[in-house]
């Protein structure tokens, strides 16, 4: 089945890019262009949780330094919370984000009230629920994204890919 979500991914990007490729490469919205820096337009990005296995259902983004990002994160479960967390730094930062939600509790969304390392953040989606959070793509780079609800993150995790 992790085939098939990466089979439709790359079937998804490659209309994308054709799409964009006949637009002429102007302000277009909904790529996910590489090297477009600050001018490529805004993009919308889907992604979601596998049903109630800890894991998200891509595990890799790509956007473009710069770029407003619009991120839908669909909740796939239908008992267990989930959210998604960008943040600034490696595992240690992600882990002590995760680590530091767990006291911080759902009330907060899980997250610290030291927000320094985390980019973007979603709200906590319950199940069967959709959630947004638009943020500025940062410098390239590639980034991390987990889930902090307790326990989750250790295996809910990908990697924003920023050109």
């Amino acid at each position: 089945m992790k085939i098939w979500f990466r089979l439709m991914a790359l079937a998804v990007l490659a209309a994308l890019a054709m799409a964009l490729t006949a637009c002429g490469g102007g302000s277009s919205s909904g790529g996910g262009s590489a090297g477009g820096g600050a001018s490529s337009g805004p993009v919308t990005l889907e992604i979601g949780s596998k049903g109630e296995e800890l894991a998200f259902d891509k595990t890799e983004l790509t956007v473009a330094a710069g770029q407003q990002v619009t991120l839908r994160f669909k909740n796939n479960s239908a008992v267990q919370q989930h959210n998604w967390i960008l943040v600034r730094g490696g595992d240690a930062e992600a882990a002590a984000i995760a680590n530091a939600g767990m006291s911080a509790g759902p009330a907060a969304n899980y997250l610290p009230a030291d927000k320094s390392n985390i980019i973007a953040e979603s709200p906590l989606a319950n199940g069967n629920e959709t959630v947004e959070v638009t943020f500025t793509a940062p410098a390239a780079g590639t980034y991390l994204y987990i889930c902090t609800v307790p326990g989750h993150y250790p295996l809910m995790q990908g990697k924003l890919i920023v050109n």
